[in-house]
């Protein structure tokens, strides 16, 4: 079985980016004028050279690099050195801005826009995005998205892509067991539903119905589709005591211990869920797009995608992906702004498509035959389709102290060592503390 390991996870990303170092293959990428010194360029040495600061696994790096090279050639005089820090990305975008040598563009993950924002390093970007960016020609949803890369009513970042939670799941597995194919019109709720009576006839000895990874992006879709939420709406309080936050909760729980129709951590036993999904041990499993390359490379798997299973409170799906800022220590705004756009032309989103560890933002390229065409999924429309339902995590300027925390409170829940409702009572009350 062929896996691939250089990808960097969202779930990685994030828990390295605050604590950990970044995967130590990019300092192997072989991608085109990129090095072990961290950087990589193209074009001439004359003009003006837009300098971005970026994380990035090798394949990424590659072509990160043929966008690089498209916008130097529609753009001559105009050069883009891209570095990638072989350590902690925030720690060396903070220590170029400690030192006033700021990278004039840098790339961001939401959950981190008001902490970032609160520093006041990225300039705002409505004038720029007013005057040049066509919003009708983004896919459904987009709105969230960019909502996300503002703070204090200012857009901050440029969405570069973006990912959803989508429902993976092994064909063959459901051909063995003579069940349906998941579809659309799942449906479930705190006692049951579709989801759960599949999950629970594909589960046997040593083979589970259903699997994910037990942090918040995955677990995010099933709070809010029972009607719950992470925080009050103005974000000053946490909501995890809510009763149908907790339900939500309990039902990702009783998959688990009660119903035995997902692996538990002692199950998993140092292996991960992609890995017993690609060798039939799970039959379904909730991820994002970045699932896709692995998948396409394990020969002999039979495999496809649909929305997630609808709840009591309707359909969501948690948002992913990145975006591009400018850093107010840039002398060249005005021409790093035309490499921020370049992410939103139909070039550089097809590259990313192609790429397929996140989804491009342009409606045409989601729609053109070449990416609905690229299988396997066959579903490929399920990118376009579950953007309609895309949500942010609600977020603060406590992002990692809180991330911990729930993942603390949460890896207590999963283990059986605490109830739902102490777990979260716990949670609530270390997240109120901390932002009061």
């Amino acid at each position: 079985m062929n896996t691939q390991k250089n990808r960097l996870s969202r779930r990685d990303f994030l828990r390295v980016s605050g604590m950990a170092a970044m995967v130590t293959a990019i300092a192997a990428c072989t991608a085109p004028q990129a090095s072990t010194g961290d950087e990589a360029s193209g074009g001439g040495e004359d003009g003006i050279e837009i300098v971005y600061l970026a994380w990035s696994g090798p394949e990424e790096l590659k072509v990160l690099q043929t966008i690089i090279d498209g916008f130097q050639e529609a753009n001559p005089g105009l050069t883009v050195k891209v570095e990638v820090p072989p350590d902690n990305y925030w720690d060396k975008l903070q220590t170029m801005v400690a030192g006033g040598v700021a990278p004039d563009m840098f790339r961001m993950d939401y959950v981190y826009m008001a902490v970032w924002g609160a520093k006041g390093i990225p300039i705002s970007l409505d004038d720029y995005v007013d005057a040049d960016i066509d919003k009708s020609t983004l896919a459904a949803g987009y709105e969230q998205v960019f909502q996300a890369y503002s703070h204090e009513g200012k857009q901050l970042g440029l969405p570069q892509d973006v990912n959803t939670q989508v429902l993976f799941y092994n064909k063959q597995m459901f051909d063995a067991a003579g069940i349906d194919y998941p579809s659309e019109s799942w449906k479930w709720d705190a006692s049951g539903g579709d989801f759960l009576e599949a999950a629970l006839a594909l589960t046997s000895d040593e083979q589970w119905g259903y699997s994910q990874d037990w942090y918040w992006e995955p677990i995010a879709p099933w709070i809010w589709e029972n009607g719950g939420d992470w925080y009050d709406s103005e974000i000053t309080k946490s909501t995890m005591s809510d009763p149908k936050t907790m339900e939500g909760v309990q039902f990702l729980a009783d998959l688990l211990l009660t119903h035995q129709a997902s692996p538990t951590p002692a199950q998993m036993a140092g292996r991960d869920a992609p890995t017993l999904f690609t060798t039939g041990k799970i039959a379904m499993y909730q991820s994002g797009r970045w699932q896709v390359p692995t998948l396409r490379s394990v020969e002999g798997l039979d495999w496809d995608v649909t929305v997630l299973p609808e709840g009591v409170g309707g359909r969501s799906t948690t948002l992913g992906g990145t975006a591009s800022c400018i850093s107010n220590q840039s002398q060249h705004p005005e021409e790093t702004w035309k490499y921020v756009k370049w992410y939103l032309t139909e070039t550089a989103q097809g590259l990313i498509g192609e790429l397929a560890y996140s989804t491009p933002l342009l409606k045409s390229v989601l729609e053109s035959k070449e990416f609905m065409e690229s299988v396997p999924p066959q579903n490929n429309g399920v990118w376009l389709q579950s953007m309609e339902w895309i949500r942010p995590m609600p977020v603060d300027g406590h992002f990692d102290e809180v991330d911990t925390i729930r993942s603390t409170e949460f890896t207590e829940i999963w283990t059986g060592r605490k109830s739902v409702a102490d777990a979260c009572q716990a949670i609530d009350e270390q997240v109120n503390a901390l932002m009061a």
